[in-house]
């Protein structure tokens, strides 16, 4: 059976790419097919002419927004991480040099000698945590007769009991969640006939009957020699032709071998490296602004098919910060000829990075029954800590001719999408603008010291408005500058303190100032919420306003909360046409 796939949406000018698949275990094989026409194409650039300038947004008609979604995804019940950090009482100790020269004194260096170099640099140093934390990261999606399955690294402690939560969705709008009998880190599931498989770093490999366990142990993988192989950041591939694949490892170098199906624990070849750390790529450099060519830690591998190709992701960067990305290699065999051959990093955006919008990081490729390939990511706050972060969906294509054929296109969105397979016109963004951070624009009814209302809107989940501890009734104002109609909000919640679990759910309501009458209207009810929503995504009908009110009305287990990031989308595009400043 072959599902053709919807036309994707337009990238920087470029006409969206369509592809046909035939359907198979994991990531399929897919086949270009020629691209459904877009509303209101941009005709390509002349031979020889480099970027053009991006266009402005158009909002789309006929959306129903209750269709759409925005990063990060509103995932109920996100995992809590508790790890309290505090400075040291003076700088004794602190950037500690002793363990340093034995390393400075190698004459050759690699990539694992620059990792030691790491720790051995940081000697001393410490982290202040100020609350718990929700976090999610190192997402695996599995599609079994077209519902998704995703599944993901938690709190990342006392494993094999880290998250134990699997989510489960059919329109990428509503996430179910399934509590399993065991959780890993940086979990993997395969489906081979009628049985699962999962493995995480260092465990065992697992097996059930249904994608959401129970789970029993197998062993570990074991080599051909009968040793056995721990290792992290597994993932498993099934090929088209039925044959079976593990890539692996956290950090340089990125390996590869071929599982018996029969027994996925058995390994029948021997390990290849697929993928090593290249200093010369500024993108697999780690830290926020790519200045350490010594170590890029390179991991979160994954290897999927698109047509007759073979492509094989990496996270490379550090999980723990914002500049974390994914980059992609080619080949036309499983375990080796690996070449770059597209721009990296993926899923490069306008806006990124930042720690709101950052790169894609460790994730994973599905293709559903529609034919979409959506792109599963992590991206990174690490406020509180290195294990601070979020889910990001967004959906990719294949370019299917000319210099960048066989691409990966992947572009990282932060307003409001068309959920994959309900493309309008061959569009997924529905042209709305975020129109909250306008950060002069604002109000409180009272501030924790360094924690004023210019936070919630500052493009930053690093920072937050917090009401005062006697503010029995917290209200946030957010002004947009000018007047705009407006659709959809999100709503990023900082829960505080160390008492909050994973059920924690906000109660609140959102109001519009109605220009006419110059009052407060009601625009969404969440006083009697019991849903854990860590970015609380709601959509509304259309209004022209100028400002939003939010009211805190506390939570199901008594806990402050602040706001992240009060996020609003909405157009004046349409305001603009009808005053006769643009010609639709």
């Amino acid at each position: 059976m072959v599902i053709e796939w919807a036309p994707g949406k337009r990238r920087r000018g470029l006409a969206a790419i369509g592809l046909a698949l035939a359907v198979g275990m994991g990531i399929g094989q897919l086949t270009p097919i020629v691209p459904a026409s877009a509303e209101k194409p941009v005709p390509p650039a002349p031979p020889g002419v480099g970027p053009q300038t991006p266009s402005a947004k158009v909002p789309l008609a006929g959306v129903d927004m209750a269709q759409t979604y925005v990063n990060p995804i509103n995932l109920p019940g996100m995992a809590v991480r508790n790890i309290v950090g505090t400075m040291p009482p003076t700088d004794e100790n602190v950037a500690n040099t002793s363990q340093i020269p034995s390393s400075l004194d190698l004459e050759t260096w690699t990539a694992a000698s620059g990792r030691t170099l790491a720790s051995r640099s940081t000697v001393g140093f410490s982290r202040i945590s100020e609350n718990s934390a929700r976090t999610g990261a190192d997402w695996s999606a599995l599609n079994v007769d077209g519902t998704i399955y995703l599944y993901a690294s938690g709190a990342m402690q006392n494993a094999p009991n880290n998250n134990r939560t699997v989510w489960s969705t059919t329109d990428y709008l509503t996430w179910t969640p399934h509590q399993m009998n065991l959780g890993l880190v940086a979990p993997t599931v395969v489906q081979l006939g009628d049985k699962f498989y999962m493995a995480g770093n260092n465990t065992p490999v697992y097996q059930a009957d249904s994608p959401t366990g129970p789970w029993t142990s197998m062993g570990n993988f074991l080599r051909r020699t009968g040793q056995t192989l721990s290792v992290g950041d597994v993932q498993f591939f099934l090929d088209t032709d039925g044959r079976l694949y593990l890539t692996y490892n956290i950090g340089s170098p990125i390996m590869g071998v071929e599982l018996d199906p029969n027994n996925p624990r058995q390994i029948i070849s021997d390990p290849v490296v697929l993928w090593t750390f290249d200093p010369r790529q500024e993108w697999q450099h780690i830290g926020d602004n790519k200045a350490t060519y010594t170590h890029g830690y390179v991991e979160g591998s994954q290897l999927f098919k698109v047509g007759d190709t073979y492509y094989l992701s990496v996270a490379s960067g550090g999980t723990e910060f914002t500049t974390y990305a994914t980059g992609v290699m080619t080949s036309d065999k499983p375990l080796s000829g690996f070449k770059v051959t597209q721009q990296n990093p993926i899923g490069y955006g306008n806006n990124h990075p930042s720690a709101v919008y950052p790169n894609a990081g460790h994730g994973s490729f599905v293709r559903d029954n529609t034919g979409n390939l959506v792109f599963f990511y992590t991206y990174v706050i690490a406020y509180e800590e290195f294990f601070e972060r979020r889910l990001g969906m967004d959906i990719c294509n294949v370019i299917p001719a000319g210099p960048k054929q066989g691409a990966i296109d992947c572009e990282l969105s932060n307003t409001p999408q068309l959920a994959p397979g309900k493309k309008i016109s061959g569009r997924d963004d529905v042209g709305l603008y975020n129109v909250a951070t306008n950060s002069q624009a604002y109000w409180a009814s009272s501030y924790a010291p360094g924690r004023n209302p210019y936070y919630g809107g500052d493009r930053s989940l690093s920072t937050w408005w917090e009401p005062a501890d006697s503010d029995a009734a917290p209200t946030y104002i957010r002004g947009f500058g000018t007047v705009f109609h407006i659709s959809a909000a999100q709503i990023q919640w900082k829960e505080l303190g160390r008492t909050f679990t994973k059920d924690n759910a906000v109660k609140y309501t959102l109001e519009y100032k109605d220009i006419p009458t110059n009052t407060w209207r009601p625009l969404v009810d969440r006083s009697t919420n019991t849903t854990a929503y860590t970015a609380d995504y709601v959509t509304f009908d259309r209004v022209l306003t100028n400002a939003v009110r939010l009211k805190v009305l506390g939570t199901t287990e008594t806990v402050k909360v602040g706001v992240h990031e009060l996020n609003v989308f909405g157009e004046n595009y349409n305001l603009a046409v009808e005053k006769g400043m643009i010609t639709p």
